[in-house]
């Protein structure tokens, strides 16, 4: 029997329309709204605001997220801008009473509008990069996952981030889907990862310490300005803590370095872009023997994860499927090749 999609990334809702989100933001921010544009998302409603001077991003929750999750969420990015304003992220945007989020009633019930600033650059994955890019990336990386994890250690009580089917090591919540993957060369390959995972990979992983962590820096999520030619790009934003969770830090490090094959192009050894993203990484934070060990087979569980999860929520959500669905060939590909 296929295991059922999980409803917390699939169950479709009612889009607000833009005009609401202007309405709405004019009640719950006291904003003066210009423009408001919609942002293409698998799972909720993100728009890009003009106000005056400035430009805002804002995110109204699926309705089955939990409020805890998104408090934790914008925590985090209340205590970067106090403790390390050096990182790039996004600010958090207080309501007009003060509180960092709005309820909004809608037909699908009670969801969460927040709005953050919008930071300028050009998406990582715009284009292809140098190693060095990677290196530098990485490094960026190791600095933000020290930070997220001493704020997430340090309240009490701890924050915990999501229970989400995007945590690597939880696979007992993906893996039963792999059928959901429509093509049977990626499916086979898919299912042998998710073999060798559940044999040697899931148990020694889950020994390790379980830390606060983005849990999400892929091309997509990181903005960046380039720079002259020969010098590393500079990164203007890290985007995108809705898969924030606890897990060991060489998944969350595992979760980044398996999209570094599709950011330099074709040219080149397949490792050599991870190899150097986890280089960057490791001149701030070096990893122990432990997790060198089992960084490769989980830089393939993201990639057999994404593929499960990519067609899950495609299958399962019309509205959503050419964006949850439009790197899939990519996947195969990282998958033959890594």
């Amino acid at each position: 029997m296929t295991a059922p999609s999980p409803p917390h990334l699939t169950a479709p809702f009612a889009a607000v329309p833009v005009e609401r989100a202007a309405a709405l933001l004019a009640r719950t921010h006291a904003l003066a709204v210009d423009a408001v544009e919609r942002l293409a998302t698998e799972r909720d409603d993100t728009f890009r605001v003009r106000s005056g001077d400035r430009m805002l991003v804002a995110k109204l929750a699926h309705p089955l997220d939990d409020p805890r999750v998104v408090a934790d969420q914008l925590a985090v990015l209340e205590a970067l801008a106090r403790i390390r304003p050096d990182l790039p992220v996004p600010r958090v945007l207080p309501a007009a009473d003060g509180a960092l989020s709005a309820t909004i009633q809608t037909v699908d019930g009670p969801r969460l509008l927040r709005v953050l600033t919008h930071l300028d650059g050009e998406t990582l994955g715009s284009a292809p990069r140098s190693l060095g890019d990677l290196r530098a990336l990485g490094a960026l990386h190791a600095r933000l996952a020290r930070a997220i994890a001493a704020i997430g250690d340090a309240a009490d009580p701890p924050l915990q981030g999501a229970p989400t089917e995007w945590n690597l090591l939880a696979l007992e919540r993906y893996g039963p889907l792999v059928a959901a993957i429509g093509d049977p060369a990626l499916r086979s390959a898919v299912a042998a990862v998710i073999e060798r995972a559940a044999d040697a990979v899931l148990a020694p992983a889950r020994a390790l310490p379980a830390v606060l962590a983005h849990n999400d820096l892929h091309g997509d999520n990181v903005l960046v300005r380039p720079g002259p030619p020969g010098t590393p790009l500079e990164v203007t934003g890290v985007l995108d803590f809705g898969d924030m969770t606890r897990t060991a830090r060489v998944a969350d490090l595992a979760v980044a370095a398996s999209y570094a094959r599709g950011r330099v192009g074709e040219a080149g050894p397949p490792w050599a872009a991870a190899t150097a993203y986890v280089a960057g990484y490791e001149s701030v934070e070096p990893l122990d023997p432990a997790e060198h060990a089992l960084l490769p087979d989980l830089v393939l569980l993201r990639l057999a994860q994404r593929g499960i999860l990519n067609s899950a929520i495609a299958a399962a959500n019309p509205r959503a499927a050419e964006y949850a669905s439009r790197n899939l060939s990519a996947i195969a590909r990282d998958l033959r090749e890594l």
